[in-house]
């Protein structure tokens, strides 16, 4: 499980060309992102009003792109952001085609943008810029660096003027994962469930964090070997319509339900021969004592054993005793079957 802890993440791990085919994906490509601008547009070339409502549905269109890993629309559209002749739109979109070609590979890249936008853009992208930065150095393993960047990205959504909650629920998600990586699963665990109410607000305007939240906490309960809970957070992770641009969340449920089986008692039948088993020994069962009559443990000599009634004695002569013999002759001799 420690291995789905280190890859089953939301902005650590390489890039990824998946998308989602769905009603949501407005814009993939880029003859229709222009027919998209040129309506905006011809509306009044001259209204700030325009290129302001451009600006924002231009973001919510890299938003979806970025979450669904559709890096080719991601990158169109922050094309457009850095064309427009509005400051602030062309630093995010320095900031979204930072996370471009951060998923197409461009780590190095990607970061000295980022530290751009972190130094001019409005403090909302400011904020993110710095989060980004931290999640960067995850990958790097530097782990004292993530710390700091994530704090700083703390420090920075914390303005009134930042609407900082979704950088401040991706900040401690990632704090969470670095507790993680150092082993310190309970500590993780519980900065993910001190974040539910967080994650409640943040998906009324993006469901996606709703469906990673409960995989990175899937992953948590996982390695504390609540599989139970844990299979059930996977659960709905995995129901999610971002699931196809997520395969590792289908890893996190594998893992688990290879956890599951590894817990689970086997009976190995084991094939004997017949005459080798034997019945188990049994004490046995003790017999009332039967006195003998014709011995006695006080001594050593056999004897009769002597009767208490008198019996008077009577004289034997040599025919008498010829007669007794021949009695018990009779008596002590073979007899036939019984008719």
């Amino acid at each position: 499980m420690q291995t789905a802890a280190n890859t089953n993440r939301i902005l650590t791990g390489g890039s990824s060309k998946v998308g989602l085919a769905d009603s949501e994906s407005v814009v993939s490509r880029s003859a229709s992102l222009r027919h998209f601008v040129a309506r905006h547009l011809t509306r009044t070339i001259h209204s700030r009003d325009v290129f302001v409502n451009l600006t924002n549905e231009l973001i919510r269109l890299a938003e979806q792109a970025h979450l669904k890993r559709d890096v080719e629309t991601l990158d169109e559209v922050s094309q457009i952001l850095m064309s427009l002749p509005v400051d602030a739109a062309r630093q995010i979109g320095l900031y979204y085609h930072a996370l471009a070609i951060y998923r197409r590979g461009q780590i190095d890249e990607a970061d000295v943008l980022l530290e751009t936008v972190a130094d001019t853009a409005p403090i909302t992208y400011r904020a993110r810029a710095i989060q980004a930065l931290g999640a960067n150095y995850h990958c790097k393993g530097e782990l004292a660096e993530v710390l700091r960047f994530q704090l700083e990205a703390l420090r920075m959504a914390s303005d009134k003027h930042a609407h900082g909650l979704q950088t401040t629920l991706i900040a401690h998600m990632e704090i969470s994962f670095v507790r993680s990586d150092t082993g310190d699963h309970k500590g993780a665990l519980a900065i993910l469930e001190n974040v539910l109410p967080l994650v409640h607000g943040v998906a009324k305007q993006s469901p996606f964090y709703f469906y990673v939240y409960h995989n990175e906490l899937a992953i948590e309960l996982g390695e504390l070997g609540q599989l139970a809970e844990a299979k059930a957070a996977s659960d709905i992770a995995i129901a999610s319509p971002y699931a196809p641009a997520y395969p590792n969340w289908a890893e996190t449920r594998q893992e688990l339900e290879a956890k599951r089986t590894s817990a689970t008692p086997s009976v190995v039948a084991v094939t004997q021969r017949s005459e080798a088993i034997r019945a188990p020994r049994m004490r046995p069962r003790l017999r009332p004592k039967i006195v003998i009559p014709f011995c006695s443990p006080a001594r050593a000599e056999p004897y009769f054993q002597r009767s208490i009634i008198p019996i008077p004695a009577t004289a034997t002569n040599p025919l008498t005793a010829i007669s007794i013999l021949h009695r018990m002759l009779i008596c002590i001799g073979s007899r036939a079957p019984p008719a």
